[in-house]
């Protein structure tokens, strides 16, 4: 798989994978809430996730705003580099939506409500 290939897959995988992760280890941190304890982790764990969810969508933003003459040279047609990218800033739009209504619960709630 060339570089191309793998930037334009970068997006799509990247931004549910971060919701899974910062979903499965939000809920083995679940207990500690009750304990009054780790609140930061738990809300660590989501901004990281928002982190990494923004970048791959900002390069997917990116890969779609350039020039893709070059891409029709390698065998990629122009079309298909542009929807895969868009389909990756939109993909990481709409998970960077669901991290933070997953969020918000965490961020508003104290302890064990």
């Amino acid at each position: 798989m060339t570089r191309r290939a793998r930037l334009l897959w970068t997006p799509i995988i990247v931004s549910p994978l971060a919701w899974f992760t910062a979903m499965l280890i939000n809920f083995a941190l679940t207990p500690l809430p009750c304990n009054g304890s780790a609140p930061l982790a738990r809300a660590a764990v989501w901004i990281g996730a928002l982190v990494v969810t923004a970048a791959a969508g900002m390069l997917g933003w990116s890969l779609r705003r350039e020039n893709t003459g070059e891409h029709a040279a390698q065998g990629a047609p122009a079309d298909r580099v542009r929807a895969m990218a868009l389909a990756g800033a939109v993909l990481s739009a709409s998970f960077f939506l669901v991290i933070i209504a997953q969020a918000m619960p965490d961020l508003l709630l104290a302890g064990c409500q």
